[in-house]
């Protein structure tokens, strides 16, 4: 028995479960045709954002494989030096359509050095014996009944702009004990006025910022409701390692572009069958090269 081919196949779909068989996506030789045609006039309007027929192929490949519209892929799916990349925008549709939540846990949040009095701790890597605690006092309390108890690390300044840590304030008092806490930068002058070294207290100086998203995922497998959880989390001092503020749109949207990432990457985690492998649009144009636009940077709907 003789079989004839009449369509190219183009893409490979999973089903519903993602378990098993396989779909195909195809075009047939008709519809490539009039594919052709129809994006001859997009490019022809100058309105569609593609520059040629093989940018609107992929796209239209793309959407097909991720089963979207393609009237909304041109404006949200990108061709990058024969690659294409979906926005955060299209990324947040998948999700939801595949019924996975998530929630912001922290939204460009600060993080700080800890101390328990004696020795300094990064928040990122505190010792799960360690406790949090909101001053010295609490964590003197936490530390009699068994844990270490650490508090944000105190930042002080004198009258000339210098500033020190506890530990550092704590050492020079150790060697000059006249040196005094003043309530505030007005009684820190009051007392340098009587030949007195003071410093009074000034705010918290964060070490990174960091974006976290946590994202939940029903699916139902075999017969069997299994949940996933995952967590995305990226911050400035990843984005810094990464050499992104090389590039002048991370200077001016950190914090929107932080928080883009640390969500492709939990969405890439617990969803990478709806993902289709597909990287988010800045990502890359980092992996590419290419220098990130204004167009590229929207912010993130928290959905909890």
């Amino acid at each position: 028995m003789t079989e004839t081919k009449t369509e190219q196949s183009l893409a490979v779909r999973q089903n519903e479960n993602h378990v098993g068989s396989n779909v195909l996506t195809v075009f047939t030789d008709s519809e490539l045709a009039k594919a052709e045609s129809f994006l001859k006039r997009i490019i022809a309007s100058d309105k569609g954002g593609i520059k040629t027929v093989n940018e609107g192929i992929a796209i239209m490949m793309r959407a097909k494989d991720l089963d979207l519209p393609f009237s909304t892929c041109i404006e949200h799916i990108h061709v990058i030096n024969g690659k294409t990349g979906i926005d955060i925008h299209i990324i947040k549709a998948l999700l939801s359509r595949a019924q996975v939540t998530w929630k912001c846990i922290k939204d460009y949040t600060c993080l700080y050095e800890y101390t328990d009095g004696s020795n300094i701790f990064n928040e990122t890597q505190l010792p799960d014996y360690c406790v949090i605690c909101r001053n010295s006092e609490e964590a003197e309390k936490a530390t009699k009944n068994g844990q270490i108890g650490v508090y944000i690390l105190p930042y002080y300044s004198d009258v000339n702009g210098n500033c020190f840590n506890k530990i550092q304030f704590d050492a020079y008092k150790s060697k000059h004990p006249d040196a005094e806490i003043a309530i505030n930068r007005q009684h820190a002058i009051k007392l340098a006025s009587e030949k007195k070294y003071a410093v009074y207290r000034v705010a918290n100086k964060p070490i990174d910022y960091v974006c976290e998203y946590e994202f939940t995922r029903y699916r139902k497998i075999f017969g069997k409701v299994i949940e996933s959880k995952s967590i995305g989390k990226f911050t400035y001092t990843d984005a810094l390692t990464a050499g992104l503020f090389d590039k002048d749109t991370y200077k001016k949207y950190p914090k929107i572009l932080i928080s883009h990432r640390a969500f492709t990457l939990g969405a890439r985690d617990i969803a990478s069958d709806v993902l289709m492998g597909c990287m988010e649009t800045t990502e890359l144009k980092q992996v590419m090269g290419e220098d990130f636009e204004d167009v590229d940077v929207l912010p993130i709907e928290n959905v909890n």
